[in-house]
């Protein structure tokens, strides 16, 4: 029975230098989703329209719904996160989407969630500093007591260590399963695996982007406070 290793498979590229086929996943996906963005924007919407039709209508509509998301854990500072949020959303649906390709997704990478992890932990400092001040983002390393400042300095690195590790265990997990469901069915492994596969991937990656997403933005309203 084959179990996927936490460690990607490396690709070498010019001769001697090595890059795990994650990275190269995730840089590809961007880059698609970004000229997919620029040919939508400049190709297809040229012009806003005040009533929204068709890929228009789907998009403020996901904007919209990602606002109201936003909003509702962070009040009035969720408009301004909401881009942020909802590209981490995409990211991690898409590049897990890979999967259905037979492509191991990024975020199944431990270096990958601890890089989106650190630029979350970034920003729930930055908002943070934003709405009490560099001494008022201090002085919560000091409550309740300022005998508690190790205590509150080890919960704060603790914030990106789990939001990366929850997200790595969570889709590693889901592969390993899918590769045991595929092992264990040897040559019959043609319609129930793709069918499991069709619902576990969709449902597992939309479950990790809203937690993900959502943990990130308790924090952020957790040192706001």
């Amino acid at each position: 029975m084959h179990i996927p290793s936490v460690f990607p498979d490396k690709v070498t590229l010019f001769g001697s230098f090595q890059l795990s086929q994650t990275l190269i996943t995730a840089f590809v996906v961007t880059g698609i989703l970004i000229v997919a963005a620029l040919i939508i924007r400049f190709g297809v919407i040229r012009n806003f329209k005040q009533v929204p039709r068709g890929i228009q209508n789907v998009l403020e509509l996901a904007v919209d719904s990602v606002n109201d998301f936003s909003r509702s854990i962070l009040g009035e500072w969720g408009r301004s996160i909401a881009p942020y949020i909802m590209t981490l959303f995409v990211f991690i649906v898409c590049t897990g989407a890979v999967e259905y390709l037979g492509i191991r997704s990024p975020c199944t990478d431990l270096n990958c969630t601890i890089g989106m992890a650190a630029i979350s932990f970034v920003l729930i400092i930055v908002y943070s500093i934003r709405a009490k001040g560099v001494k008022g983002w201090l002085k919560t390393y000091c409550e309740p007591k300022s005998f508690m400042v190790p205590i509150n300095v080890l919960s704060a690195i603790a914030v990106p260590i789990s939001l990366a590790c929850r997200l790595f265990g969570n889709m590693f997990s889901g592969l390993v399963v899918m590769d045991m469901l595929y092992s264990a069915m040897g040559n019959f492994a043609i319609a129930i695996p793709g069918i499991a596969s069709i619902y576990f991937i969709l449902f597992h990656l939309g479950m990790q982007s809203y937690v993900f997403t959502m943990l990130t933005m308790s924090f952020m309203k957790e040192k706001m406070e």
